[in-house]
């Protein structure tokens, strides 16, 4: 079984996703960054593209998404997003 973390994607209106995940890839200001459970801490900002999380199951999703904030710590992500459409 693949290392799994938690991962909340929220927006001012709603939260979109919250669960156990294997992995993200999202859009940085300055390129995509991978993300994998036990990752060092890390914020950044994020521009708008795809957000792309591997859940505990296999399961690929994506997300096109606007900007907004993604940040690491202690096995744990947030992504607070300003909006999000629906899943591509």
């Amino acid at each position: 079984m693949a290392n799994l973390f938690h991962l909340n994607i929220s927006t001012p209106k709603t939260s979109v996703f919250d669960g156990d995940v294997q992995s993200i890839v999202a859009p940085a200001e300055m390129g995509y960054v991978g993300i994998l459970a036990n990752h060092a801490p890390f914020i950044t900002t994020l521009g708008p593209g795809k957000i792309v999380i591997r859940d505990g199951a296999g399961k690929t999703e994506a997300y096109p998404s606007d900007s907004g904030f993604l940040e690491i710590l202690d096995n744990k992500a947030t992504i607070l997003l300003d909006s999000i459409e629906d899943k591509a």
